[in-house]
């Protein structure tokens, strides 16, 4: 089964974190950390995708200052989030590149920060939405590379100061281009990266605004059983280029462009039979090793992806 698991969630489920990544030291972009990953600069061979479902869940009990001290507040989160998507990847070639899009369903989270508080309990609802419609692809022997941009949508429950937002009231944008490269002949080892640039309007109704971040994502592994099982190694940066702009700043939060890193195992196992692939079942967890002005925490996230149609092999050789 040597067959690359498709990278969907590389991109489209970001979008979760507009619902669930809380960070009561900082306001969060829509960019949810962590689901790069392995082989996360290459795009899967043509075909219809479906994720159903991905579950994400956050838990923290810590805020990092500046310097890295524990602030003495309540930071007990326990976030979780549900969604399905979609993604297409076409035998369209644009730049020399395959042409991919892909959707966001609208996502059902509780347990979220808002702005300037943290929610213990909002509530479930719908979140935010995204849209990937241009996501490019080039394969080599040695190294894959792709490039996107990403579009998320307010369709979450949001209101300007209530306690029940589900979503975050304002528009992202994000531009990222990563790489997969091999690193032995027979493609069995390989070390992937990716950067990603995220910006935010004002929230709706609010003078306040998330600082736009940059975040590195990827991962280091190697596949077994003929491509059946990748594991490995995975990790995350993000960190603020810019200060959050807050109305009514509390004592607890603090002015600064916070960063965190992430670090943990991944696997992803390929559901087959008789030389024909039916599913995809990836599961992260990550432990957040530093962290400075921003919750510090684990994650862990499990995802379901199915082909439109079952995928079959070639005959083995």
């Amino acid at each position: 089964m040597n067959s690359r698991p498709p990278r969907i969630v590389v991109l489209f489920v970001m979008a979760l974190a507009a619902g669930v990544t809380p960070a009561a030291a900082q306001l969060n972009t829509q960019h949810i950390k962590g689901l790069v990953g392995l082989k996360g600069g290459s795009l899967p061979p043509e075909h219809w995708y479906f994720i159903a479902p991905l579950i994400y869940v956050y838990n923290t009990d810590t805020i990092r200052n500046a310097d890295g001290n524990k602030l003495p507040v309540n930071a007990s989160i326990n976030s979780f989030a549900y969604a399905g998507g979609a993604m297409r990847v076409t035998s369209k070639k644009i730049l020399g590149g395959d042409y991919a899009f892909q959707i966001l369903f609208p996502v059902g989270a509780n347990n979220l920060l808002q702005g300037d508080r943290i929610d213990e309990n909002p509530g479930p609802g719908l979140s935010d939405s995204a849209i990937v419609p241009i996501q490019l692809g080039w394969h080599g022997t040695r190294a894959d590379a792709m490039a996107s941009y990403l579009l998320y949508i307010p369709t979450g429950r949001y209101t300007d100061g209530a306690s029940d937002n589900t979503g975050y009231g304002m528009w992202g944008q994000e531009v990222s281009a990563g790489t997969t490269v091999y690193l032995t002949p027979s493609r069995q080892l390989h070390a992937a990266t990716t950067i990603s640039f995220t910006f935010q309007s004002k929230k709706e109704d609010s003078e306040t605004q998330v600082g736009s971040a940059m975040n590195l994502e990827g991962g280091i592994g190697a596949d077994f059983l003929q491509g059946g099982l990748t594991a490995g190694l995975s990790y995350y940066y993000s960190g603020k280029l810019t200060q959050d702009v807050i109305d009514g700043l509390p004592t607890f939060l603090q002015p600064g462009k916070g960063k965190v890193f992430g670090l943990g195992p991944e696997g992803t196992l390929v559901i087959a039979k008789n030389r024909t692939i039916y599913a995809f079942v990836k599961v992260n967890y990550f432990w957040e090793t530093y962290a400075r002005i921003t919750t510090q925490g684990q994650a862990f996230a499990i995802t379901l992806t199915l082909p439109f149609r079952p995928i079959a092999l070639p005959p083995a050789k």
